[in-house]
């Protein structure tokens, strides 16, 4: 901790007792990360290679937002410094103060308040960070066991554990522990698993995803018919979780949705317009139990809590960091950790297994080609899936290469569209009727 410290001690003596008045802060807030993470992985069936070593690694950064007296406001990232050493945070504080702005709107500290309990670590994963980490070895000693004989195997794990410490000028100092434990394999590039939580995975989880996944491989050296012009596309979860990357995360993000710059005024949240199928609703989720997306409070200091972006169709808010708040003129929401803790929901949702047994034709796409040169706003796409999977009755009966063009907000209003659960995914499978055509 002994970056909060310095930090803490450098920014209250500025509020009340600083060297210059013009260093003078009205009020300040401060994030800091301490990390220690083990991680090794595969490249082309090596195991602790040149490129994929076991590593251990020890972190401790952070970052800073200052409001000076006269308004103003800075930001920084920040490093451990020399320990006591109140020359260099000066120097540090003199070149925060040179490169302040004005901002009115984000020249706001919130007061503290009442802190959910939300279980964000896995003991079993703080054992492995101090020396227990015999079963890396093992899971990557298992993939390599079990692999098919004619595939190039690449493949990670990685573990991580520490402390969030988050303090404000307002009374909040708030510090709790967090871990992490992410894992990913894939054949000859084509296919791939993986599981990303704050806990570790479970035995039988391991067994299905290695399952599926193997299953998938297989159909992969099968050829199939050619897409018609009835097929139906079925996203892939990891498909879903991009899309909704893509195109979905923009356009709810309070400052483009302020500023004019998303799919969707303020007007239309206001008047909480349907712009999705009355079945489909989305949310920000950071309370689920040892979720990735999950954590007690935001960078900002605000305390984590469900927060409904899409009711049956229909705009509720969008997400609102404390700058966005203040021009809303409503609370701070809950903060998204990328498209983790984002759920997408359907009132007529059923098992994949339930629902592939009633795919008579489709096709399911695991990966694309330029999504991220997609146009977010407009929601239209146009992507290449050089790697699909043929679904002809029920059953996936070999590989075929699409193109898919269409617009995923029409998608998710679009009454055709339907979801599908994945036990090992925290994404759904999508199941959308639009273009597609082979390649």
């Amino acid at each position: 901790m002994k970056l909060v410290a310095q930090l803490e001690d450098l920014l209250y003596q500025s509020q009340h007792t600083p060297n210059k008045e013009e260093l003078r802060l009205s009020g300040w807030r401060i994030l800091v990360h301490e990390s220690e993470a083990v991680s090794l992985g595969i490249k082309d069936n090596s195991s602790g290679g040149v490129y994929t070593p076991p590593s251990y690694r020890q972190s401790e950064n952070g970052e800073v937002f200052l409001v000076w007296a006269d308004g103003k406001c800075s930001q920084a990232m920040v490093q451990l410094g020399f320990q006591d050493d109140r020359e260099y945070w000066q120097q540090e504080l003199e070149q925060w103060r040179q490169a302040s702005y004005e901002d009115p709107d984000a020249a706001h500290i919130p007061a503290p308040e009442s802190l959910p309990l939300v279980a964000v670590e896995d003991r079993a994963i703080q054992k492995i960070i101090a020396g227990e980490d015999q079963i890396l070895f093992d899971q990557v000693k298992q993939w390599l066991t079990d692999k098919p004989s004619q595939a190039k195997m690449q493949g990670s794990i990685q573990t991580a554990w520490g402390y969030r410490h988050v303090r404000t000028s307002t009374g909040l100092a708030v510090t709790y522990q967090q871990s992490q434990f992410v894992t990913w394999f894939s054949f000859d590039s084509l296919v791939g698993g993986g599981f990303a939580k704050r806990r570790l995975s479970r035995p039988e989880e391991q067994e299905k995803l290695w399952a599926r996944t193997l299953n998938l491989y297989e159909a992969m050296h099968m050829v199939a018919p050619p897409v018609g012009a009835k097929t139906q596309v079925i996203l892939a979860p990891s498909m879903t979780e991009d899309m909704l990357g893509q195109f979905i995360l923009p356009n709810f993000a309070g400052d483009r949705v302020s500023e004019g710059q998303g799919a969707f005024s303020k007007e239309s949240f206001i008047e909480n317009k349907l712009v999705f199928h009355t079945n489909f609703s989305l949310c920000i989720d950071p309370l689920r139990p040892l979720e990735l997306g999950s954590y007690l409070v935001t960078p900002e200091g605000v305390p984590s809590d469900r927060t409904v972006l899409v009711h049956e169709g229909k705009l509720q808010t969008p997400f609102l960091r404390v700058k966005d708040s203040v021009r809303w003129g409503a609370k701070p929401t809950a903060i998204p950790q990328g498209t983790a803790g984002l759920y997408l929901t359907h009132k007529a949702e059923v098992p994949w297994v339930e629902a592939l047994q009633g795919v008579e034709d489709g096709v399911l796409i695991l990966s694309v080609l330029g999504l991220h040169a997609q146009e977010a706003v407009s929601g239209s796409y146009s992507l290449s899936a050089p790697h699909s999977l043929r679904i002809i009755k029920g059953k996936i009966v070999g590989k075929t290469d699409v193109k898919l063009t269409g617009n995923f907000l029409a998608d998710l209003a679009a009454a055709t569209t339907k979801t599908a659960q994945s036990e090992l995914d925290t994404h759904p499978y999508l199941m959308i009727m639009t273009g597609v055509q082979t390649l």
